[in-house]
């Protein structure tokens, strides 16, 4: 700023020496054109050094530079407060709904039945893996309600065939149990076999039974009794016979052998005999001891017309 002053009082100085430069000439006043004031500029000149400076006058009012007006912002109409949107809160997190209860196949097949129950019809099979939803259960919960293919049938719950996953406690009791089926109708049971009765050890067993023809109004029965060799008597013993009409008669072996018909083409011998009014049926011929034990196998003797005369043999073994 004291540059440009000093370079106002220059000019000034300089216009007052020209004035009086002009004045000695002309003895006439000479109308002047008046000389514009110069206004300082702002253009920087070199200043050299001329000694003390001369007096100066003060410089003719200038305009004042001003500052080049700033753009001043003009103050905005204020807005009222516009309401914030309030963050949405985030939506609570879903509760997980806990896995329906399933039951898991593990033996290699399982029957799956119309109800609760191995005497419910049989209505398919699952296989070793296979899962389902449980639907329901039975009271004693040992048995689950499944859907299988759109129909609802029934698994059993057991740790040899099923394996129970989830919270089973939760799983309702079924309202639409099938009512049991009756029972089965039992199978007529063939009665057991009879266990065979040995057959009885004796002592004499059957050598030979021959029939012969007699016309007279009685039975006869000549029996007779041979020792192992089959060439002697034996006694001790008597022979029995049972008439188709259940009489019993008995006659003891003797101890030697009797001739009957003898001379005759058809003599034969005997130690024991016994007689019956003649009557047609089935006559039982057998040994027996004192006390009226069977010892020996019994022949059967068959009345026919003539035929009612009998000759029985044992041996002893």
């Amino acid at each position: 700023m004291r540059k440009y002053m000093l370079t106002a009082a220059l000019m000034a100085l300089l216009l007052v020496i020209l004035a009086g430069c002009g004045t000695s000439k002309q003895p006439t006043q000479v109308a002047q054109k008046p000389i514009p004031t110069l206004h300082p500029t702002f253009t920087p000149t070199a200043t050299k050094d001329i000694g003390a400076p001369a007096p100066t006058m003060p410089p003719t009012p200038t305009g004042q530079p001003t500052a080049a007006p700033s753009d001043t912002p003009s103050p905005e109409a204020t807005q009222p407060p516009q309401e914030q949107p309030s963050a949405t809160p985030p939506p609570p997190t879903p509760t997980p709904t806990p896995a329906a209860p399933q039951v898991v196949v593990t033996a290699p097949v399982v029957n799956l039945r119309a109800g609760p129950g191995t005497n419910y019809p049989r209505m398919g099979q699952a296989k070793q893996g296979q899962t389902f939803d449980i639907v329901a259960k039975n009271p004693k919960g040992n048995w689950f309600q499944i859907e299988v293919n759109g129909k609802t049938v029934w698994i059993i719950n057991d740790a040899r065939w099923t394996k129970p996953q989830g919270d089973v406690n939760a799983v309702a009791v079924a309202e639409n149990i099938p009512t049991p089926p009756p029972p089965p109708t039992p199978r007529p049971t063939k009665p057991p076999a009879p266990t065979p009765t040995p057959a009885p050890t004796y002592l004499f067993t059957k050598m030979s039974m021959e029939p012969r023809i007699n016309t007279n109004s009685i039975v006869t029965f000549f029996g007779g009794l041979f020792n192992q060799r089959g060439d002697g008597a034996v006694s001790g013993y008597k022979m029995v016979v049972i008439a188709p009409n259940g009489e019993r008669r008995e006659a003891p072996f003797g101890d030697v052998f009797l001739r009957g018909d003898p001379g005759l083409p058809g003599e034969f011998i005997y130690n024991a005999k016994i007689e019956f009014p003649l009557l047609a049926g089935t006559y039982k011929v057998f040994v027996a001891d004192g006390s009226g034990k069977q010892v020996s196998e019994a022949w059967d003797a068959t009345v026919s017309g003539d035929t009612r005369t009998f000759l029985p043999r044992w041996r002893q073994k």
